[in-house]
């Protein structure tokens, strides 16, 4: 074994079998897996084979996949933790996939369907295998967001890019782009917008000079006007939200309050001055929200129908509507990731796929860094999953290859939290000052609950005192009744969310 991937030696007993699992982190190790990740996370975003002539229509996803398992099968696995089934993520997405797989219909192909996406968290997961690989990684999702914002201004200073003006027009003038992933108004609005607080963190964040006073305006520039002319008012929130976030969590609760008090008030009323948001005193007026409502209420009625739900992506809304003088049959989509879960798989796949995000959520919000890096990873992969989470409400994105990706970075970064955890640490000179580190160690986690430094959330191991002392950083890694509690809840909260709207609007 070279020295690059040498196991762990540790410090007793307690912990070696699980520390011979582990790696050193090396940036150099698992290169070729790297660049393969970062390869495929551009292709999704940016899609050359959607507008650029000669690729339209190619299927570049399925070698990429394939040269990038030979990569990873040459250089070995890289990950801190080794093994494919290493952390409550991975359980929950196989459990997950299991699910789908077993409650479609045959002809769904959902076993196949699937797998591709599936495998790409996999593989991304070992692919991330430093903090310093997941920074990059984070950094690239940035830039590729700003880089389709650019795209839609440029669209509309007469350079299309993307052959997305016709979408545009067909929009009365929403801006969208030629992409699958944007070739909507709203679905360019909610991609785009977390552009912002996470440039905010990527650049802004105790950056350099350049990048706070230069790069960080241009780029929020580009964002917003790309953001306005989507007249998206879902983005609009989300991003406001999104904006708000950054501005609280981690803050003294004087700042939180001050925040709070000021986007409840002076954020409300400015919000109302952004394009279409006038009309939201009387949504159930607009065309589009009583097709979506009517979508809504179909998927609703399958729930309470079909316990394990019609099947993946089996789930139809077929709307009578008048159009002239006769009526007509037309599907109406969701618009909405966890309204089409439910009518596809059920409260029981509901419940899985947002255990699937859980386990994503727990492990960025209770994990202890050490360092401004592993600090602006934690902040970037919360925010993209917040994005995501807000964003799921307003549109169909729940089988997108971007609910594999964002699980991924936070599964990888758990890798890197349980690696550290194993490790052993030096005696304490004096016991009685064990609390009291352990408080200054999380001096950077601004978000960590009451109680941190006590040990929750965590596995403890067994033994002598002295052994347990050493053991007591061992993060969380297996799935338990917090997690079914916690899902169980968020499930719960989907569906009274899902009656409230179709009760009041």
């Amino acid at each position: 074994m070279t020295a690059s991937s040498k196991a762990i030696e540790p410090a007793n007993a307690a912990v070696s079998e699980e520390a011979g699992d582990l790696l050193i982190e090396n940036d150099e190790a698992g290169k070729w897996s790297y660049w393969f990740a970062l390869l495929f996370l551009g292709i999704y975003f940016i899609r050359p084979q959607d507008w650029v002539p000669g690729m339209a229509g190619a299927n570049i996803i399925r070698p990429i996949m394939l040269m990038w398992s030979l990569a990873l099968m040459m250089e070995g696995l890289q990950s801190p933790v080794r093994g494919f089934f290493r952390t409550p993520h991975d359980w929950a997405m196989l459990i997950f996939y299991a699910y789908v797989v077993w409650n479609a219909p045959s002809e769904a192909g959902a076993g196949s369907g699937m797998f591709s996406l599936v495998v790409f968290y996999y593989l991304t997961t070992q692919a991330l295998s430093s903090w310093g690989k997941l920074l990059g990684y984070l950094r690239l999702w940035n830039w590729l967001l700003v880089t389709l914002a650019v795209f839609g201004v440029l669209q509309t200073l007469g350079l299309d890019i993307t052959g997305g003006k016709e979408i545009t027009d067909y929009g009365r003038g929403r801006l969208a782009l030629g992409t699958w992933t944007c070739n909507n108004a709203n679905a360019l609005g909610h991609t785009v917008v977390a552009a912002i607080p996470l440039s905010y963190i990527l650049l802004f964040w105790r950056g350099g000079v350049i990048k706070r006073f230069v790069v960080f305006p241009v780029v929020i520039a580009f964002v917003i006007t790309c953001a306005w002319r989507t007249e998206s008012k879902g983005s609009f929130l989300v991003g406001a939200a999104l904006t708000v976030l950054i501005f609280v969590v981690g803050r003294p609760r004087w700042i939180q309050m001050i925040v709070l008090a000021a986007a409840l008030t002076a954020g409300v009323g400015a919000l109302s001055f952004l394009p279409r948001m006038d009309s939201m005193g009387s949504l159930r007026s607009e065309e589009g929200v009583q097709g979506r409502l009517m979508a809504w209420e179909k998927a609703r009625e399958s729930v309470e129908q079909n316990t394990t739900g019609v099947g993946w992506r089996q789930f139809q809304s077929w709307i009578t509507v008048k159009e002239g003088m006769r009526w007509i049959v037309q599907e109406k989509s969701t618009h909405s990731s966890y309204v089409q879960i439910g009518g596809d798989l059920g409260k029981p796949g509901l419940f899985l796929w947002l255990l699937v995000l859980w386990t994503g959520l727990r492990s960025v919000l209770f994990c202890k860094v050490q360092n401004d890096e592993q600090e602006r990873c934690r902040r970037a992969v919360l925010l993209i999953l917040t994005a995501y989470l807000f964003s799921s409400w307003m549109i169909n994105r729940e089988y997108y290859t971007e609910y594999y990706l964002v699980t991924a970075m936070a599964a990888a970064m758990h890798r890197l939290m349980v690696a550290r955890s194993l490790q052993p640490e030096p005696e304490p000179q004096d016991d009685g000052d064990e609390s009291s580190a352990a408080r200054s160690a999380l001096a950077g986690l601004n978000w960590a609950p009451s109680g941190s430094e006590m040990g929750l959330w965590v596995n403890r191991g067994s033994g002598d005192f002295n052994q347990e002392r050493r053991t007591s950083n061992l993060v969380w890694n297996r799935l338990d009744w917090k997690d079914l509690v916690m899902t169980c809840v968020a499930t719960w909260g989907v569906l009274q969310v899902w009656d409230y709207v179709l009760r009041k609007l």
